[in-house]
């Protein structure tokens, strides 16, 4: 590549975007009424002292966003080298941590459509609602009353963002390798897509082995 960003200055940016975007979300919607929205079979008190609990401790979730972060961009830095392996070429590590950190950089734009949504189009709304909710995913296609549990996170990660962040991952290996991009497509497919699945699974049992209702 020519213009050589370092991957120290990607993290450090995309870690501070991450944590204000994280802190005015949390600031604009996830107030005391929708609390009380929330937990409504709870009496005042009780939802007061949740409210507070969760705003005394909620600065451990910020300092939590730079350290996922980092795992999640190592990980896939990892599937994008075993992908290059399985083609036949070699790319150094730090190649391939650029491009999975450049690739994150899509996950923000759902991020501030769904701070967008909450805060103009569905102004009710409980704490369930934020959760769920995935802008532009399968998962909109779907009443969540009739779906199973298991089915939620994968519903949630098939989005046209991730398709995005293939994209992207695909045209930032072409670029390292200076090949054509379907060669980064392949590099993506036979390296992260397999992850993300196993991921997907992995994610899927976990939630109906905890959930009392699936």
């Amino acid at each position: 590549m020519n213009y050589k960003l370092k991957s120290s200055h990607l993290y450090i940016c995309l870690a501070l975007l991450s944590i204000a975007i994280t802190l005015i979300f949390n600031m604009l919607l996830v107030t005391k009424k929708v609390y009380f929205n929330t937990y409504s079979q709870f009496d005042n008190t009780r939802v007061e002292e949740m409210f507070d609990f969760q705003h005394k401790y909620i600065w451990i979730g910020y300092l939590l966003i730079p350290v996922w972060l980092l795992i999640k961009t190592f990980v896939v830095s990892l599937t994008l080298q075993i992908g290059t392996l399985i083609q036949g070429f070699k790319l150094k590590f730090s190649q391939t941590l650029r491009v999975a950190l450049m690739a994150e950089f899509i996950f923000i734009l759902p991020q501030i459509i769904k701070l967008f949504w909450f805060l103009v189009v569905q102004k009710e709304y409980t704490l369930i609602d934020l959760q769920q909710f995935y802008p532009l995913s399968a998962l909109n296609f779907f009443s969540l009353k009739n779906l199973s549990v298991i089915f939620i996170y994968p519903f949630q990660t098939f989005n046209i963002f991730e398709v995005l962040y293939w994209i992207t991952l695909a045209i930032g290996i072409r670029l390292e390798l200076d090949k054509n991009v379907d060669l980064g497509i392949k590099v993506v497919f036979s390296g992260y897509i397999p992850a993300l699945f196993l991921w997907i699974l992995v994610i899927a049992f976990i939630t109906v082995s905890i959930s009392p209702l699936n």
